[in-house]
C-alpha cells in the first residue's frame, strides 16, 4: 500500500505541467500561424535635392523677412511707443501688437510691404487710446 502514492506521483506531476498548455483541438490548429511581428510604415520617398533646397530657401526667407521687418520698425522713430510683434509663415506677414495711433498702424504696414518675398500682409494691430 506505501508504494501506490509513491508511483502517483509522477503521473500527478506530468498532469499539473501539462494543464497549463493548450491542446490544438483539431490536426488544422495543430500548425499555429507565426507571431505577428509590428512592422513599421514605410518611409517617405526621398526628396529631390532641390526640393530640400527650395524648402530650406522658404524657412530661411520667412527668418530673413521677419528679422529685417524688426529692425527697420524698431530703427524707426515714428512708431517710438508701439509695441509690435512680427510673425512671417510663408511669406504671410502677422503683425500683432499695440499702437498709439492708425498712423502708426499704417507705418508698420508699409514697411511689411517693402520686404521683399511678402506675399500678404495681416494687420491685427489695435490702437492703444490712452
Amino acid at each position: 500500500m506505501k508504494k501506490t502514492p509513491i508511483a502517483l506521483a509522477p503521473l500527478i506531476m506530468l498532469a499539473a505541467v501539462s494543464c497549463g498548455r493548450v491542446q490544438p483541438e483539431s490536426p488544422a490548429l495543430a500548425s499555429s500561424p507565426a507571431p505577428r511581428v509590428a512592422q513599421r510604415p514605410p518611409e517617405p520617398a526621398p526628396q529631390k535635392p532641390e526640393q530640400r533646397t527650395l524648402a530650406a530657401l522658404d524657412s530661411i526667407s520667412d527668418a530673413l523677412i521677419t528679422a529685417r521687418l524688426r529692425a527697420g520698425l524698431l530703427a524707426d522713430s515714428a512708431l517710438a511707443g508701439s509695441d509690435i510683434s512680427v510673425n512671417t509663415d510663408r511669406g504671410v506677414v502677422t503683425l500683432t501688437g499695440t499702437v498709439k495711433d492708425r498712423e502708426q498702424a499704417a507705418i508698420a504696414s508699409a514697411h511689411a510691404q517693402r520686404e521683399d518675398g511678402v506675399m500678404r500682409i495681416d494687420n491685427h494691430l489695435t490702437v492703444d487710446v490712452q
